[in-house]
């Protein structure tokens, strides 16, 4: 067999990807407690006025996102157990045949 017929699965990059959208979903779910800081800093009501527009639009497309997010996050998270339980049941298996042979 050679090396392009074998699945390779990168556990560091599956791990790291559902650290990485942890992270996401946990900033953008807490931008929206800086919607009231921002207010007064825009100085006249028609600009503030605008800007909460612009936040309220914002906030639509952020939870969007954030549920694209959580989706994401359950496909890896799903890839991640999927692929552990695999190598774990190749593994029994592979002992489980070599005990039966009595070799190597």
């Amino acid at each position: 067999m050679g090396e392009h017929d074998r699945l390779v699965v990168d556990y560091k990059l599956l791990e790291s990807s559902k650290k990485n959208l942890r992270d996401i979903n946990r900033a953008l779910n807490g931008i929206d407690k800086h919607h009231d800081d921002i207010h007064d800093i825009w100085g006249h009501d028609t600009i503030a006025g605008k800007m909460g527009q612009f936040v309220s639009n914002w906030d639509n497309y952020r939870r969007e996102l954030l549920e694209n997010v959580k989706d994401l996050s359950k496909h890896v998270e799903t890839a991640l157990t999927s692929f552990e339980k695999l190598d774990l049941d190749l593994k029994k298996a592979s002992e489980k045949k070599r005990g039966q042979k009595g070799g190597n």
